[in-house]
């Protein structure tokens, strides 16, 4: 008579496989087991060291708050689902992966979302938003963050200005220079930086209804406009002193018009070639908010 061997080899190592599932079911089951008290809470959460938000201690409060803190209740009454989908409503978490140990303690895995920028808009409106571009609402603050205010809607926030801090944050030099972002009505960006008692206007970025085209141009903006900035600076700023001007204009191509600082004497504007064949422009004087207080 033939056999085939694959298949009943098939067939005894499902057998195997069924019964061990059944045996392990019935182990963990055993009244010594169903009374088994959680012991351990490990919870771990990835990039603490970034400039998240959440900590352990944090997760425990959310979960002490609906009751669901494992620690000191029967394995068996842990419900690990409600666990995962409580902490997973919270805006600032992005997954989370919750387990049983057969030592009695409960593993909480959690990935949070990374915020880029704070936006402090005219209209009263305050959140974050991500690395991946998406409104993030809380209460945190993170003073390491640059603070973006003015006459900014979560379009823009998302489809204009999230570009360019982008841009700013992938630069070590203007990452630690620029700390606010000011947007007025007409949509021009000014820049707050960490040093010298100035603002610094570089005009509206480029729109465009096509996102590759639009995120093309405003990076090649930027960098153009950051470009001009960095040689004033170093040509500039460095031989008059760099609290000489109270506002710097980067808006028109082939010249930096400058406004001079008011304690320092009358107000005058000073427009500086980068051409020394390019004509001279006049513009008008900008209102530009304060700072806001963390």
């Amino acid at each position: 008579m033939y056999i085939n061997w694959k298949k009943t080899t098939f067939a005894i190592l499902n057998t195997i496989l069924a019964i061990y599932l059944v045996l392990a079911m019935t182990a963990f089951n055993k009244p010594e087991r169903s009374n088994e008290v959680c012991n351990k809470v490990n919870i771990s959460i990835a990039d603490k060291d970034s400039c998240g938000f959440l900590s352990a201690s944090e997760v425990k409060r959310l979960l002490t708050n609906q009751h669901l803190y494992p620690n000191g209740k029967k394995m068996s009454l842990v419900d690990l689902r409600s666990i995962e989908n409580t902490l997973q409503s919270n805006s600032f978490i992005n997954s989370v992966e919750c387990f049983k140990t057969q030592s009695g303690s409960v593993g909480i895995r959690v990935t949070q979302r990374l915020p880029m920028y704070r936006v402090m808009s005219n209209n009263g409106e305050d959140y974050f938003i991500d690395v991946d571009g998406e409104i993030m609402q809380g209460e945190h603050y993170s003073s390491d963050l640059i603070v973006v205010t003015g006459a900014i809607s979560k379009r823009y926030a998302q489809n204009y200005v999230t570009k360019l801090v982008e841009w700013i944050l992938g630069n070590d030099l203007w990452k630690n220079q620029v700390e606010q972002v000011n947007i007025l009505p007409d949509k021009s960006i000014e820049i707050v930086p960490r040093v010298g008692d100035h603002i610094v206007c570089l005009g509206r970025l480029p729109e465009s209804s096509d996102k590759s085209r639009r995120e093309r141009n405003i990076n090649r903006f930027v960098e153009n406009k950051f470009n001009r900035l960095l040689k004033f600076y170093r040509y500039g700023l460095d031989k008059v002193g760099w609290n000489k001007y109270e506002y710097v204009n980067l808006e028109f191509d082939n010249q930096i018009i400058c406004r001079r600082n008011k304690s320092g004497g009358a107000s005058t504007k000073t427009a500086i070639p980068e051409n020394p064949n390019a004509e001279k422009k006049e513009t008008t004087n900008k209102t530009t908010e304060a700072k806001p207080q963390a």
